[in-house]
């Protein structure tokens, strides 16, 4: 079974898993499985089959970042209230898209014929007026070239997008407040002389002033969710 991690400072090691990424998220639909809950973030792995319906549900009114795990054609939301129906549109493999904090109940089809999957990263500390719009990060140009980039930074967080190069295990930048890993393809993470295999839509969620420097496996891919907020 596939877990989400928490690297402790203190113990300087891999202590285990916060949540069975096989839990149930509490009050919505099976489709929606919690990794991850603590004090700022709530991870959830998102599976819809392709045609498949999901009923009417509610979420939580707290600012997301949705980060996307594969190909997938249009999915259909209608809303309950002034919202009506919208349109998902298509979304590609390591883009990701980040939404203000607003209470929502809608249902969901998958019009496509491939599943979409993706996970949804709820910010729970952020004041839900903090994030004023929606942002949508462009698909993934490929090949990915190697290296950090940061793709989106404000007062309250920065995505940064780490690729590692072909041929060789690169370290993950250091980081002076906590933050979310998400590999975006099947890799690996050293820690501490330990190998921990990861897969795609996995978490790992990295304490502030880490006293080892993770490194990742060659043609690793991930994205980082870096919490500047105190």
């Amino acid at each position: 079974m596939r877990r989400g991690f928490v690297y402790t400072a203190t113990i300087a090691a891999f202590t285990g898993t916060l949540l069975s990424a096989q839990a149930p998220s509490a009050k919505l639909p099976p489709n929606y499985k919690t990794t991850l809950d603590n004090p700022d973030v709530i991870v959830m792995k998102v599976h819809y089959g392709p045609h498949e319906v999901v009923p009417m549900h509610d979420h939580t009114e707290y600012p997301t970042v949705y980060v996307y795990l594969n190909d997938s054609g249009e999915v259909e939301i209608r809303h309950e209230g002034p919202n009506g129906v919208m349109k998902r549109p298509p979304t590609h493999t390591g883009a990701f898209r980040i939404a203000p904090g607003a209470k929502e109940r809608h249902s969901v089809a998958n019009l496509g014929d491939t599943p979409s999957d993706f996970l949804r990263i709820e910010l729970k500390r952020i004041p839900v007026d903090d994030l004023k719009k929606v942002f949508r990060g462009e698909a993934p140009a490929q090949p990915v070239a190697a290296g950090t980039r940061m793709e989106f930074q404000d007062p309250a967080i920065r995505i940064e997008r780490t690729v590692c190069p072909a041929t060789a295990t690169c370290a993950l930048a250091p980081a002076a407040t906590r933050s979310l890993l998400v590999p975006i393809h099947e890799m690996h993470l050293e820690m501490n002389g330990a190998d921990h295999p990861l897969h795609a839509g996995d978490v790992v969620w990295l304490r502030a002033n880490a006293p080892t420097t993770p490194r990742l496996s060659a043609g690793a891919e991930c994205l980082r969710v870096v919490l500047l907020y105190p």
